[in-house]
């Protein structure tokens, strides 16, 4: 436990400086000097007194209640604090202790003659002896180079082995383990006795003292840097090589840092071979401290040491002198007072207090007689001191009346009784009552009692030559200022608590209240104003040093915390970096002139020092030294609330540690420090906190102290950055800083880590100052084709049932030729490389390079590739990062591992979203109490950051995240080779191509089970953008829906082609097959593949697919086109004919008719071809009619105008076919029967018409056509897509003009429609090119009927049938049924159809025609009509029959029948019901 050197209580400490001796680490000496200083306070009654009878002047027997309080310190005291003996007697250490590990040293010792010798139990005797003659030899070194310290002790830690008694001087301490309660305290006692017994010498020389000074004012001390030290003291490579861990090595202890351990002892090693070489004194240019009192500046005797530098004193000096009388009486008795003051402080350090009462309230009352002031005041402020520890020791005294103010003024009374002018101290344990009077009575007196010591030393300042130093003044006014802040804290009582804070140095933890708070102690107000008594001088007087002034402050900014005053403390603060800068800057100056170097390259010396701090045996690591420096500029940041990112311990930790695992690095983390550091922005000055920046920056350069310089540079640029997360369309993240500032402060950090590594220091970072780097993260690949595609397994079932029912249903959805589908998470493949997107930001204006910077990810094993980059200046910029998934599983990306240059290497979370601060306006009192709160020096890491008190009722930003899924290992197809060349090929409309495509899977561990195929064309969408239209008719609507369905790439599957598979490494070639359509000029084929490692019904949920495309440029040209169409009616007189000329023949002949040789009038196609005559290409079609019983004999003629738009000519071939096979001749032998398949094929006897048509031309070809009945023509027009059915409302979407809205005009759209599709299902038409033999097919869908086309080929509803026959054969059975003979009627209708002559010689009626007869004239007839109904309902008809006379007559004279035409009965008759097809 480290004590305050400006405590109220330390001139009753006895300072002891602990030095290393011998080979020791730094960590087992502290634990050393930390065992030590548990055990500083010791009692008198357990020291044994010194048995030498001339040394028992401080004999701890005179008063066994009192304490020894030691000052167990490494650092050994400067010499502006040893010039003020005798006045401060405490300032001086009076023993030097050297602490060496045994363990190590006599390993070491043992080993080395281990080498020399076999026997091991000789070895570690002579071991043990060896290193028992080195520890001696160095304490004769150390009492050389310190022979002044009245103490000179060596203890020995951890010496397991020790011999029965050791050399003189040196003891052993034993490991804890081994050690009892006692243990250490023996030690400590052991050495007060020491110490006690050597006081007596120094004592009696004091009071046998003819003169004792007052100190003056010291101004010409110069104190050399650190750099000169580390060159200068810097060991040769022979003493290295001789003794690396001896003391001998060390330079004096006045050329040490006072912040580390004393290196006092380093040149004990550095002995020579001689024997005398110990007893060499040491160096001229380096001062000896006194061996004894008498040799201290102030004492008879003494004289100054050699090269120190004069101390100027006026001519005038107050001496005491016993020679002379009248004024020599007076300085007489102010020597005695003097001498009883100095009497009076030892014994207070030897723990006799009511000795050193007596001896300070003599002296006191001497002084006070004789206008010495300022040793006045010491006494007063060492029997302040007595009082204290006797009230800490819980003993009852009284107060001195010396020690009362109104004393000193004739006739004034006292405000508190005092005591008699002797003190009258009890030593025994004090009763409640008087013990608590006496603390009363001292917290009522403090007030005045201390204003009163401050006013003695100015007044000495003022009236006297005694003109003490600033220091002694500051540090009186800081001491009492802090006996005055617990007691306020306590409500002006000085109790336990407050004691054990001023004496044992504790925290004091009771916290003040109104209730019993005394109105007449100093308030915090007061303190201050007191404290301010203690302010230095300014920076540019010489009485005071820098380390000291610097002290100085650094004690009021702590007790002005302590009080509450932090603006006040932060003015300190500026006050001490004011001073520091010029003060280290000129140190720097002066080292690098000793050194002969230009200041600005004083940098080396670091080297030097750093080598030389390798050599050493505590092993201090760079940076140690200067983390405490660090540590203060960063208090010094936080009392301006400006919150540094982590403290450098915290630094130092994370070097060790990953990145991505380190607590600093996590979400939370860097959330609640962003929400820090941006709510401390939010309030203060920013140019105050920008100047105080810059003079941390300042002292650092000056040390030099690379790390300091790393830290605030980037301090300095987090803190004048904005703080926010700024959105993409906000300028709310320019930094308050200029760009020419930002710039500076980039170079320097730049240049500083340039010079870092030159010095061997390649890992001197700090910490980068925007948390917000990455801004976004993409998976940027998630439309390529190698990315997989999710799929259900029901989508792989509608695959199948499209390759087997396609040409059922065309429109059956295929979820594979749909455009891929973004995934709601990234899909990568484990083993493969994926690149994603990150978006850095970099908000100031210079460049940030990035060294390095790679994905940082959770979940599975994710091996991310580290790139460099270089941000520009103000804006945000994307890198693209890739990795590697090791593993399928689950992976979430939450930001990115990066190294700036100069800042260590750390995570970066990802905040996407935009984010600004928001809270409620806080007052200055406020905000800094919140910021108190916190751990001002770093960031507080809270297990839950939400309950912080700073950032409560704030909201942080928000760390997102980009999950990703990883499935298993996937193959690789791609495409090898095409049999296009650059895939592109040119073909007619119609006309049909097949190329192959070569697929290889470059996978070798994985095969591809899984292949589907599917094609897009450039049609398709111009046919889905054109169905699309809502003014399309049903019937357009249609013909798109048609064209849509016919694809015009297909694939061509083999036998081996229905479950293709590649494996690794394989290959597998398709065959494609191409059909020239209009408006085709591009298409894709596209291969779905995967691996599924099994047959496709194992498939549970999900499977994936990966896709190659295979891009066509297609060019359609122009083939056949038909520009015109029409139909016209056509007479069944052909059909007739043929009939007869059919039942004319033989039976015998008509019965071995075959079919083959009614078609021998048909020319053949190559024959026909070439008939150039229009009249022999119907001639033998003409004479084909109406052969088939089963066919109609009513027809059409069909006229096409076909034009060729190819530059070469083209034959056309057209087949019509009939529906009822009305061009077949009758079924006359069992082939022709459908059993044997000859109905099966509808195209078998279809008849061809071909015409050659050259480039350009135009021909017209006439068709016969069957007349058509359709059952219900009216029927809707129906949709080949079910997903696209349209609801058409009547006239809606109709191109009919002004009929759109008539409900007739949809009738006859929808007659004409089924028509259409009728005749075209009984054609077909194809192209071939001659020369080339190029083929194709003709789109016959451009064909259109109009009204009268319709009537032409429609057959009518209710056909009528007329016949004429004779009248005699109805005679005859009207006279048979009448006689009742039948027979004989029947027998006479044999004979007239056998002779066609009737009985009375007349001859037969002739039929010319199908509806023309030639009869004979008054010959009774009968005309038979027939009625055949082809309607879908029953017909309830009324037949009227209406004679007219042919030929070309008028109306009236063709209906006047009288004189030509006689009727027998009625012309009109109803007829039966007839059902349809009766």
């Amino acid at each position: 436990m480290s004590l305050d050197p400006l405590s109220i209580v330390a001139p009753a400490r006895i300072k002891v400086v602990l030095v290393p001796i011998g080979s020791i680490t730094q960590s087992r000496f502290s634990s050393f000097v930390k065992r030590l200083q548990e055990e500083n306070v010791i009692r008198l009654g357990d020291v044994s007194p010194d048995g030498r009878p001339h040394r028992t002047m401080f004999s701890p027997l005179a008063f066994p209640s009192g304490r020894i309080l030691f000052d167990l310190t490494t650092a050994y005291p400067p010499e502006s604090h040893i010039a003020l003996f005798p006045f401060e007697l405490y300032r001086i250490p009076l023993a030097i202790v050297g602490i060496a590990d045994g363990q190590n040293a006599l390993e070491d010792a043992v080993h080395g003659l281990k080498a020399s010798t076999s026997d091991s139990e000789e070895s570690v005797g002579s071991g043990l002896t060896a290193f028992l003659d080195n520890l001696s030899q160095d304490r004769e070194t150390m009492i050389n180079n310190f022979p002044k310290e009245l103490v000179h002790q060596v203890m020995v830690f951890n010496l397991e082995s020790a011999p029965y008694r050791l050399p003189e001087g040196i003891c052993s301490v034993p490991s804890p383990a081994k050690s009892k309660v006692t243990t250490i305290k023996t030690i400590m006692c052991d050495l007060a006795s020491q110490v006690l017994g050597e006081m007596t010498s120094p004592a009696k020389s004091i009071q046998a003292s003819t003169t004792l000074e007052s100190p003056r004012t010291y101004g010409s001390i110069v104190y050399r840097p650190l750099a000169e030290y580390a060159v200068s003291s810097r060991p040769t490579s022979a003493e290295r090589n001789e003794r690396p861990f001896s003391p001998a090595n060390e330079p004096q202890k006045q050329d040490y840092r006072k912040s580390m351990p004393a290196h006092i002892l380093s040149n004990l090693g550095s002995r020579s071979s001689t024997p005398d070489s110990r007893a060499t004194s040491p160096p001229s240019r380096v001062r000896t401290p006194p061996t004894t009192f008498e040799e201290m500046p102030g004492t008879p005797g003494s004289s100054p040491p050699p090269k120190r530098a004069e101390i100027k004193r006026p001519t005038s000096q107050d001496r005491g002198s016993m020679q002379g009388f009248g004024s020599g009486d007076r300085e007489r008795i102010k020597l005695q007072g003097r001498i009883g003051i100095s009497v009076g402080a030892m014994f207070l350090l030897a723990g006799r207090w009511p000795d050193a009462v007596k001896e300070l309230v003599e002296g006191a009352m001497l002084a006070r007689a004789n206008n010495d002031h300022a040793w006045h005041a010491k006494a007063l402020d060492y029997l302040l001191v007595c009082c204290l520890m006797y009230a800490w020791a819980d003993m009852d005294f009284r107060i001195p009346q010396v020690m009362y103010p109104t004393a000193e003024k004739p006739g004034a009374k006292p405000s508190h009784t005092p005591s008699n002018s002797l003190p009258d101290l009890s030593t025994t344990a004090s009763s409640n009552s008087d013990r608590d009077a006496s603390l009363r009575n001292l917290a009522a007196l403090l007030p005045e009692l201390v204003n009163v010591i401050l006013n003695l030393y100015a007044r000495a300042w003022t009236f006297s030559d005694d003109k003490i130093p600033q220091l002694i003044f500051s540090e009186s006014g800081i001491r009492f200022s802090k006996l005055l802040v617990p007691i306020q804290r306590s409500n002006g009582r000085i109790n336990e608590n407050v004691l054990r804070c001023v004496v044992l140095n504790v925290v004091f933890e009771q916290k003040q209240t109104e209730s019993d708070q005394i109105t007449t102690f100093p308030t915090k107000a007061d303190i201050t104003a007191f404290l301010f008594r203690a302010f230095p001088k300014s920076w540019a007087d010489a009485s005071m040093t820098t380390a000291d002034r610097t002290v100085i402050l650094s004690a009021i900014a702590s007790v002005l915390s302590e009080l509450g005053y932090h603006r006040k403390k932060a003015f300190i603060f500026k006050e001490i970096l004011s001073g520091l800068v010029p003060a280290l800057i000129q140190a720097r100056k002066n080292g690098a002139a000793e050194l002969g170097i230009h200041p600005a390259a004083s940098l080396a010396s670091l080297d030097a020092a750093l080598d030389d701090q390798r050599s050493q045996s505590l092993e201090v690591p760079y940076g140690e030294p200067e983390s405490g420096i660090q540590n203060f500029l960063a208090l010094i940041c936080s009392s301006y609330g400006i919150l540094l990112a982590t403290s450098d311990g915290e630094h130092q930790d994370q070097k060790t540690k990953d990145p991505g695992a380190s607590q600093l690095n996590s979400s939370e983390a860097v959330t609640y420090r962003t929400t820090q550091h941006a709510y401390s922005k939010s309030f203060g000055s920013q140019e105050l906190k920008t100047h105080i920046f810059q003079l941390c920056i300042n002292i650092c350069e000056a040390l030099p102290d690379l790390g300091g310089i790393l830290r605030f540079s980037a301090e300095l640029l987090r803190t004048s950055g904005s703080g926010n997360a700024p959105g993409s369309d906000s300028s709310s993240g320019a930094p308050f800083l200029d760009a020419e500032d930002q710039l500076r402060l980039s170079n320097k950090i730049s240049r500083t880590v340039s010079a870092a590594k030159q010095f061997g220091l390649e890992h001197l970072e700090t910490e980068y100052w925007d948390e917000f780097l990455v801004r976004g993260i993409e998976f940027v690949n998630s439309s390529s084709p190698k990315t997989p595609s999710p799929h259900a397994k029901n989508e792989l079932e509608v695959v199948a049932t499209i390759e087997t029912e396609a040409k059922k249903d065309p429109f059956l959805y295929n979820p594979f030729l749909q455009a891929k589908r973004k995934a709601a998470t990234p899909l990568l493949v484990a083993k493969e490389e994926a690149i994603f997107q990150v978006t850095v930001q970099n908000m100031y204006d210079f460049d940030l390079e990035i060294e390095s910077i790679e994905l940082e990810s959770e979940g599975i094993s994710f091996a991310a590739a580290a790139q460099g980059a270089t941000v520009g200046p103000y804006r945000t910029q994307s890198l693209f990062l890739t990795g590697v998934p090791l593993s399928a599983g689950a992976l979430k990306l939450t930001g990115c591992i990066a190294q700036i240059k100069g800042c260590r290497r750390r995570r970066f979370p990802l905040f996407e979203k935009s984010w600004t601060l928001k809270h409620d306006v806080k007052v200055k009192h406020t905000a800094l109490t919140n910021l108190m709160v916190e751990k001002l020096s770093g960031i507080s890491l809270e297990p839950n950051a939400s309950k912080s008190k700073l950032t409560k009722g704030l909201t942080g930003p928000i760390a997102s995240s980009l999950s990703v899924d990883v499935i298993g290992v996937q193959p690789q197809v791609v495409v090898k080779s095409i049999s296009l060349p650059q895939s592109a090929l040119m073909l007619l409309e119609g006309e049909t191509k097949v190329f192959t495509v070569t697929l290889r899977n470059v996978s070798r561990t994985v095969a591809a089970d899984l292949l589907l195929l599917s094609f897009d064309n450039s049609t398709a969408a111009q046919l889905q953008a054109a169905m699309n239209s809502n003014e399309l008719s049903p019937t357009d609507f249609y013909e798109l829906e048609l064209a849509s369905s016919k694809q015009p790439l297909r694939w061509r599957r083999g036998d081996n082609d229905l479950d293709p598979t590649i494996g690794p490494g394989q290959e597998l070639t398709l065959e494609i097959e191409v059909v020239g359509k209009p408006g085709l000029s591009h298409g894709t084929i596209q291969a779905d593949y995967g691996y599924i490692g099994g047959s496709r019904s194992s498939i549970k949920d999900r499977f994936y697919t990966r896709q190659v495309s295979i891009p066509l440029t297609i060019t359609v040209n122009a083939s056949v086109d038909f520009t015109r169409t029409d139909l016209l009616p056509f007479s069944s007189t052909f059909a007739w004919r043929n009939q007869q000329r059919l039942h004319s023949l033989p039976p015998s002949t008509s019965e071995n008719l075959s079919p083959s040789t009614h078609r021998q009038s048909l020319t053949p196609r190559s024959s026909y071809h070439k008939s150039k005559t229009p009249d022999n290409r119907f001639q033998a079609l003409l004479q084909r009619i109406g052969l088939s019983p089963n066919t109609e004999t009513q027809h059409c003629l069909l006229l096409l105008d076909c034009r060729n738009s190819w530059p070469t000519p083209l034959t056309i071939s057209i087949q019509i076919r009939s529906s009822s096979s009305s061009f077949s001749s009758p079924p006359t032998t069992s082939t022709d029967s459908p059993r044997n398949g000859s109905a099966a094929d509808p195209w078998k006897r279809a008849y061809t018409v071909h015409e050659t048509l050259h480039p350009g031309h135009t021909a017209r070809l006439v068709l016969l056509l069957p007349r058509l009945r359709i059952q219900n023509p009216y029927a809707p027009i129906p949709h080949l897509d079910p997903k696209t059915k349209r609801q058409f409302v009547v006239g809606g979407g109709s191109s009919s003009g002004k009929d759109s809205n008539d409900p007739e005009a949809q009738i006859k759209a929808r007659e004409a429609f089924w028509f259409r599709e009728e005749i075209l299902s009984l054609m077909r038409a194809t192209w071939m090119e001659e020369k080339t033999g190029r083929t194709g097919e003709v789109n016959l869908r451009n064909l259109r009927l109009g009204g009268k086309m319709v009537e032409a080929v429609r057959m009518p509803e209710m056909e009528v049938r007329m016949e004429v026959s004779l009248n005699n054969k109805t005679k005859r059975r009207f006279e048979s049924s009448v006689e009742g003979g039948e027979e004989e009627e029947e027998e006479e209708e044999e004979e007239e159809e056998e002779t066609g002559v009737d009985e009375e010689g007349n001859g037969t009626i002739e039929q010319t025609g199908p509806t023309t007869y030639v009869v004979p004239l008054h010959t009774p007839l009968i005309l038979t009509a027939t009625l055949t109904n082809r309607s879908l309902a029953p017909v309830h008809a009324l037949l009227r029959l209406q004679p007219l006379v042919a030929g070309p007559h008028p109306h009236h004279l063709a209906l006047d029948l009288g004189r030509k035409f006689l009727v027998h009965g009625s012309l009109q008759r109803v007829v039966p019901v007839l059902q349809p097809g009766e």
